[in-house]
This record gives C-alpha cells, structure tokens and sequence, in this order.
C-alpha cells in the first residue's frame, strides 16, 4: 500500500477515528470499482518508515493505519486524507517522504 495512492483516493474515504498513533479511515464501497484502489491490495510496499502496520478489511470497509507519532505529525496525516487543497496535499506529501 502505497500512502500517496490512499491520499489521491480521499474523496472515498472518511476518518473515523484518530488518536497518535494510530488512524482508522472508512471507505465507500465505489473505492473498490476505482482502478487506483488495487495498490492498495498489497499492504508491504511502499510505506514510509513512520508506517508500523496497515490492516485493510473489505467486509467492514476500513483501513488501520498503526504509525510513529514521534516520526511524523498527526495532524499533518490527518489532513492529507482530508485536504481538498491540491497544493497543501503536495507539501504534505514532500514531508512524508523525507521521514
């Protein structure tokens, strides 16, 4: 799973839940016709380092994101899933990498 396919897919998504550390998102059924979403099947590649574990379930819908909230800003996660600002997405992105 790759986080920057999860944040191009936002419009899908809704965050259900937030505490540091740990992110749980919920996503509308239309993600499962949407092609991008098949990067998202294989949960091992491309995670960033701050990334400690991502669960993925179809029956319920959602996605668990287990992350270091020393590493990265929790805030700054939670928006990138939920910035419609094309620009504030790609800053946001730029800082992930370098984590």
């Amino acid at each position: 799973m790759n986080l920057s396919t999860l944040m191009t897919l936002r419009d899908h998504l809704k965050i259900q839940h937030h505490v540091p550390g740990r992110i749980r998102i919920k996503f509308t059924p239309a993600l499962l016709a949407d092609p991008r979403a098949m990067a998202l099947r294989d949960k091992t590649t491309d995670l960033p380092a701050f990334v400690r574990e991502v669960r993925v379930n179809v029956f319920t819908r959602d996605i668990v994101i287990e992350y270091d909230p020393k590493a990265v800003v929790p805030e700054a996660l939670h928006e990138a899933l939920t910035t419609a600002d094309q620009e504030r997405l790609s800053e946001l992105a730029a800082q992930f990498e370098t984590v």
